[in-house]
Parts: structure tokens; C-alpha cells; sequence
């Protein structure tokens, strides 16, 4: 009996670590809705989202047979913060395979954050690929904040040359400017950096993306201007959605990516 036992709970536990591993990754429905999972294992993490075109949230995530339980952890004043509440955001998995995530919501919080919808069926972002966009040409403007945040304008054109300007702050001695990082560049990405843009923009909803106009007082803000198919399309916002995140930390982190040098070259990039 107790052989039995232990034989089926190490089936149990394969079959989760299985389930665990399908499900990490980014997974986006047609609607701009989101799931982010990065790890059940650390309960301390609460960097699983939950996103609609509008907002997101992190989580703390269990995954208990087939449900995903995204919970958020909180203390109130009304019981003198000795009281931990949890919210949870469950979901059933009706389907999952290595590029298809079906789910319905069966908890009150999980109805409502996704408008009571009774099923959402997502795509893992690397599979969700639209390959009838044709890049052209894109520009990235990301603003000073209340911190180190550098101001930078870039623009990458479809055969891979870029230019930007940039003003980068140093974090010690504070708020002075580092010299080395700041002023005017000419650069270019090599084939498979390109290549890695280009897939990045197909597998984001391109067509349909849209960043929701929230601002604030302290943070950046970001500007993205993307020409593809002969269209045009303007975004910009202190907060945009999650959806939007692989573009952006790309073309945040261009420099450390592909070779530039310094220009001269004074270009007016489009704002």
C-alpha cells in the first residue's frame, strides 16, 4: 500500500513539473488579454500578471491539480494589519498544449478582471506570429523620470541602420550626466538582431495594439512610432501594457546589443 502511494505521488509530481513547464512564458489571446507566468515553485514571487489591454497585476501563483490560483496577499488597517487576506483569481485549464492555453474563470475575482468572460483561449507569444507585417521603420522615445532614467530618441529603419541620441545619468555621483553614454550615434543591427526585432513585432499584436493614456508625475514616458504594411501607428503612455514589454525592453537595450559609434551628425528623429 505504502509502495502504491509513494509510486503515485511521484506521478502526481511529474505530471505537475510537466504542466509547469508548458505553462511559463507569456501567453496573449487575439484580444489583448495576458497571462505571464514565470514560476509556481517561488512563493515569494509575485511576478506572474494577469493583463488586459488596460491593466495588469502581479501575482503570487499555485498551481493545484488543473487550476491556476493567482492570489494577491494583502494586510488591512481595518483588523490593525494582523489579518492576511488573499484574492483569488482561479482559473480551470481546459486545454493546454506547448502553443494553446484554454481557461475558464471560476472565481468571483477572476470573472471580473477579465469582463465575466466564461472562456479565454491564449497563444504562447512565441507561436502567436503574424507574419504579414512588413516592418519599415520605428521610433522609440523613452523620457527622463524622478530617478536616473536616461532620455533616449532612436530610430532603426528596415535594413537594420539605426541613429539616436541619448542623455544617460550616472546613479553615483547622482544625477550627473555620464559622459560616456551620452550624446549622438550612428549604429547597425546585424541580421539576426533584425531578425529577432522583426519577430518580436509580429508575436505582439501589432495590428491591434494600443497603449491605454494613463500618466503620472514621476515616471518615463514612452513613445513608440511604427511604420509597417504603409501604415502608420502612434503610441505613447507612462504606463504601457504588458503586451508591449518585448519591444520595448528590446529598443531600451539596443545599445548593449548591436555596435554603434559616436556621429556628428545632428538628424531629427520624428516626435
Amino acid at each position: 500500500m505504502k509502495k502504491t502511494t509513494v509510486i503515485l505521488f511521484i506521478l502526481l509530481f511529474y505530471d505537475s513539473y510537466s504542466q509547469l513547464d508548458k505553462l511559463k512564458g507569456t501567453w496573449i489571446s487575439k484580444n489583448n488579454d495576458l497571462i505571464v507566468i514565470s514560476d509556481t515553485a517561488n512563493k515569494t514571487d509575485n511576478s506572474n500578471l494577469l493583463c488586459t489591454a488596460h491593466k495588469d497585476e502581479g501575482f503570487y501563483l499555485y498551481l493545484v491539480n488543473n487550476i491556476l490560483s493567482f492570489q494577491k496577499q494583502y494586510y488591512s488597517s481595518a483588523t490593525n494589519y494582523n489579518k492576511l487576506y488573499t484574492d483569488k483569481y482561479d482559473f480551470q485549464i481546459l486545454k493546454l498544449t506547448e502553443k494553446t492555453l484554454v481557461v475558464k474563470p471560476i472565481s468571483k475575482f477572476a470573472s471580473k478582471f477579465y469582463n465575466y468572460k466564461k472562456q479565454l483561449q491564449f497563444t504562447k507569444q512565441k507561436f502567436n506570429i503574424d507574419t504579414t507585417i512588413k516592418f519599415k521603420k520605428i521610433v522609440y522615445h523613452t523620457t527622463h523620470c524622478f530617478g536616473t532614467c536616461p532620455m533616449i530618441n532612436l530610430e532603426i529603419n528596415e535594413d537594420g541602420s539605426f541613429y539616436f541620441n541619448a542623455e544617460f545619468q550616472k546613479e553615483y555621483p547622482y544625477m550627473q550626466i555620464d559622459s560616456l553614454k551620452t550624446g549622438r550615434f550612428n549604429g547597425r543591427l546585424d541580421s539576426e538582431q533584425l531578425s529577432e526585432l522583426i519577430t518580436i513585432l509580429q508575436t505582439s499584436n501589432l495590428k491591434t495594439l494600443t497603449f491605454p493614456e494613463r500618466t503620472g508625475a514621476d515616471g518615463p514616458t514612452t513613445t513608440l512610432i511604427i511604420y509597417y504594411n504603409n501604415r502608420r501607428k502612434y503610441l505613447k503612455s507612462m504606463f504601457p501594457p504588458t503586451i508591449a514589454e518585448k519591444i520595448i525592453e528590446y529598443l531600451y537595450l539596443v545599445t548593449e546589443k548591436a555596435k554603434y559609434e559616436r556621429t556628428d551628425e545632428i538628424r531629427a528623429i520624428e516626435p
